[in-house]
């Protein structure tokens, strides 16, 4: 009987093979045995459609099985030289970077009660004028930090931030203290005469979502509170006013604590919160004087 592949050759064994998904057993020559098996290892070593790439041998020759193997066990090796490499590189950088100092806090006892919260200073005018990214790269182009909270996803909350600053250089986070203090100032100013519209924008968008959400996190209130906070020192809402506002604030927890707990529950929790900003925040509205600004 002749080989069924090559039609030559005797044959000598048979093979399985599967052809429209549906399974035979073929009587074959050797050699041609041995091509059927390389195929089918070739072709359970590919990923991708259409024809494995031919490799050529150091003949000139296609490759045989061994030497394929050997092939990608190089280009293997190869890229782990490479990546062992880079991570040398980077620890030999790491390790000729100057160590980082560790930073402290900067106290705001004596800073002005406006100009700060929860012990920090709150830079909501330097945020609404677009201006507290540059203000945060010149803290760190002298060695200090202006370092936010962030409760339930909410990045630098309420924009109150801990001015941090190097052991040893009070006198000096006193000198910038004063100095944001006085930038704060200004932007806030510059809302009231230069930029009412982007003022009253905040403003009326955090009415607007204490008066009619239906979820409602600890962070997301601390956050909202911070614009109506600058209206109230400037006495531009009727229904509430800044000590109630601040105390609003303070009960925040900003803790994300709640991260913890399941959907459902903080679900009931976070609806409850909104339910009683809504029936808080009601009757609150602007005054007269603000209509005349915003409006």
């Amino acid at each position: 009987m002749k080989c069924e592949l090559c039609h030559k050759k005797e044959a000598e064994t048979a093979i399985q093979t599967v052809k429209d998904g549906v399974e035979d057993e073929l009587y074959v020559c050797r050699e041609c045995a041995k091509g059927e098996r390389l195929r089918r290892q070739k072709k359970s070593q590919r990923t991708r459609k259409g024809a494995a790439p031919v490799i050529d041998g150091p003949d000139g020759e296609p490759a045989g099985l061994g030497e394929v193997q050997a092939s990608i066990m190089n280009a293997v090796m190869s890229a782990l030289d490479d990546v062992v490499s880079g991570l040398e590189s980077v620890r030999s950088a790491n390790a000729q970077k100057p160590k980082e100092r560790k930073l402290q806090p900067f106290s705001c006892d004596g800073v002005a009660t406006h100009y700060c919260i929860r012990g920090a200073l709150h830079l909501e005018g330097l945020f609404l004028i677009g201006e507290i990214d540059a203000v945060r790269r010149a803290m760190h182009a002298i060695g200090m930090e202006l370092s936010g909270w962030t409760a339930d996803g909410v990045r630098d909350a309420g924009h109150a931030y801990s001015l941090l600053h190097a052991k040893g250089d009070e006198d000096k986070a006193e000198r910038v203290a004063r100095d944001l203090v006085e930038q704060e100032r200004n932007a806030r100013d510059r809302l009231v005469e230069e930029m009412p519209r982007v003022f009253g924008d905040a403003l009326c968008r955090a009415l607007a979502v204490l008066k009619n959400c239906r979820l409602l996190s600890p962070g997301e209130l601390f956050d909202l509170l911070s614009p109506l906070r600058l209206a109230a020192t400037k006495g531009l809402l009727e229904g509430i006013g800044l000590k109630q506002i601040e105390k609003l604030a303070l009960s925040a927890d900003l803790s994300s604590k709640e991260d913890g707990m399941d959907v459902q529950e903080r679900d009931r929790v976070d609806a409850e919160r909104a339910d009683e900003m809504n029936r808080r925040f009601e009757d609150v509205v602007l005054n007269e004087r603000a209509e005349e600004m915003f409006l």
